[in-house]
C-alpha cells in the first residue's frame, strides 16, 4: 500500500504576492501609456490654471499699500512665494490625482465587482498599486512637462535648500498614498448608495479648498486653520507646498511628514475595515 498524501492548503509566497501587485502597476502604466496624448492637452489646461491665478494674485497684492524696505505679504507670502505656491500644487496635482473612487464605484454599479471578488488578490491593495502606476506615468509625461513650462514662464522660486527637494517629493508620495485612500473610501460607498457621482463631485470642489490648492490656509481665520488640521486633507497638497517653501523645517518638517505618514496608515486601516463590511452588501442578480 502507499501512504496517503497530505494535501496542504494553496499558499502565495511573498516573492509571488509582491510580483503580482507590481504586475497592476506595470499594467496601470501601460495602460495610461496608451492614452497619453490627452496628457499633452493638460499641459495646457494646467498652464491656464496657472496663469489665471497668477494674474489674480497679482492684482491683489498690486492693491495693497507698499511700505517702505518691506515686501508686500498676503498670508504671511510673498508675491513671488505666493504663485510658487499656486504653481507647485497644481504641478502636484497632476502627479497624485487618480480616479480610484470612479473606477471601484463603477466596477460596483455594473456588477463587475463579483469577479474581482473572485480573484486570489485585495481590492484595495491592487487600486493603490494601480495608483502608484498611474503616478508613475504622470510624473513622465504629465508632470515633468508641466515644471518645464510652468517654471520658467511664471518664474517659480526655488527651495531655499537643495536637501528640499527630496522631502518634498517624500512628502508628495505620502500624498499620493493619502488622495487614494480617501478615494478608496468614497468609492466603497458605492456598495450602500450604488451611483455616487454626485458624492465624487461634491468631494473634488470640497478638496479644491481643503487641500489648499485653491487658497492658501493662511489666508483663513485662525479657527478654521485649526479645524482644517485635524482633517486628512492637509497631508495632500499644503505639507508637501509649504515643505518646498522652506515653511517646514527640522522639528516642524518631522512633525508634517508624520502627520502625513499617520494619515495614510489609518485611512488604510480604515478603507480595509469598510471594504470588509461593504462586501457583505453585494447583491447580484442574473439573467
Amino acid at each position: 500500500m502507499t501512504d496517503a498524501v497530505a494535501l496542504r492548503p494553496w499558499r502565495r509566497t511573498p516573492s509571488a504576492t509582491l510580483g503580482l501587485y507590481l504586475h497592476f502597476m506595470r499594467f496601470s502604466f501601460l495602460e495610461y501609456l496608451a492614452f497619453r496624448l490627452r496628457y499633452y492637452t493638460g499641459v495646457v489646461s494646467y498652464t491656464i490654471f496657472v496663469a489665471g491665478n497668477y494674474y489674480l494674485y497679482g492684482a491683489l497684492y498690486a492693491s495693497r499699500p507698499a511700505q517702505p524696505d518691506e515686501p508686500i505679504t498676503l498670508g504671511g507670502l510673498t508675491l513671488a512665494e505666493m504663485v510658487t505656491y499656486v504653481g507647485l500644487s497644481w504641478i502636484g496635482r497632476s502627479f497624485y490625482f487618480n480616479n480610484v473612487d470612479r473606477e471601484l464605484s463603477g466596477q460596483i454599479r455594473e456588477g463587475h465587482i463579483a469577479m474581482l471578488l473572485l480573484k486570489p488578490v485585495h481590492a484595495q491593495t491592487m487600486y493603490a498599486c494601480r495608483a502608484f502606476g498611474e503616478a508613475a506615468f504622470r510624473l513622465l509625461m504629465f508632470t515633468l512637462p508641466i515644471v518645464l513650462v510652468v517654471g520658467p514662464l511664471f518664474g517659480l522660486l526655488a527651495p531655499p535648500h537643495p536637501s528640499l527637494y527630496g522631502w518634498t517629493l517624500l512628502s508628495f508620495l505620502l500624498a499620493l498614498l493619502v488622495n487614494t485612500q480617501i478615494n478608496f473610501l468614497v468609492g466603497c460607498l458605492a456598495f450602500y448608495l450604488k451611483n455616487i457621482l454626485g458624492v465624487i463631485r461634491a468631494k473634488m470642489v470640497l478638496m479644491e479648498f481643503l487641500t489648499g490648492v485653491l487658497v492658501p490656509f493662511t489666508f483663513f481665520p485662525d479657527w478654521v486653520q485649526r479645524a482644517v488640521g485635524w482633517l486628512p486633507f492637509q497631508a495632500i497638497s499644503y505639507i508637501p507646498v509649504m515643505t518646498y517653501l522652506g515653511r517646514r523645517s527640522g522639528d516642524d518638517l518631522a512633525r508634517g511628514l508624520l502627520i502625513q505618514a499617520a494619515w495614510a496608515v489609518g485611512l488604510l486601516a480604515a478603507g480595509r475595515w469598510l471594504w470588509n463590511r461593504s462586501v457583505r452588501h453585494v447583491t447580484l442578480q442574473g439573467g
